[in-house]
């Protein structure tokens, strides 16, 4: 009997440094999951206060029912964005627009413009132009 029990100690014995590393192995990989989202999410907030723009006009160009929308931005952050990453909601809707610059990079104190084309609508119109981090500016225009 002595002999009996001590195997079933052993078989317990080894099943239980068997359990135990298989959850110190998840448990440490779902550690450095949590630690890489935090160390994301840090950035992310870091680069959304670093982040700013304003619209400094919008000007409407009416053609025969339709218009283009010219709408000249500065970017008065300290972040480099990327041009081509912005979305424009005109009224609500979003839009695409084009732009004459070669570099897609924009460089703070910079100030680009960007058109939108084939508008409709008559009366007072609102433009908000979104980074790609969310940072947002508004302009208000009458076609």
């Amino acid at each position: 009997m002595g002999f009996e029990l001590s195997v079933v100690a052993v078989i317990f014995f080894i099943t239980a440094l068997v359990i135990g590393s298989f959850s110190y192995s998840m448990l440490n990989t779902s550690n450095e999951i949590v630690s890489d989202a935090s160390e994301d999410q840090y950035q992310m907030q870091n680069s959304k206060l670093k982040t700013n723009l304003e619209v400094q006009s919008a000007v409407p160009e009416n053609h025969s029912g339709t218009y283009n929308l010219t709408v000249t931005l500065s970017n008065t952050g300290s972040e480099t964005i990327r041009f081509d990453e912005l979305n424009v909601l005109v009224d609500g809707n979003l839009e695409s627009y084009g732009y004459s610059e070669i570099a897609a990079t924009w460089t703070p104190a910079e100030t680009r413009s960007m058109t939108v084309t084939d508008l409709s609508g008559t009366g007072s119109h609102r433009v908000k132009v979104v980074t790609r981090n969310g940072v947002s500016a508004y302009s208000s225009y009458t076609v």
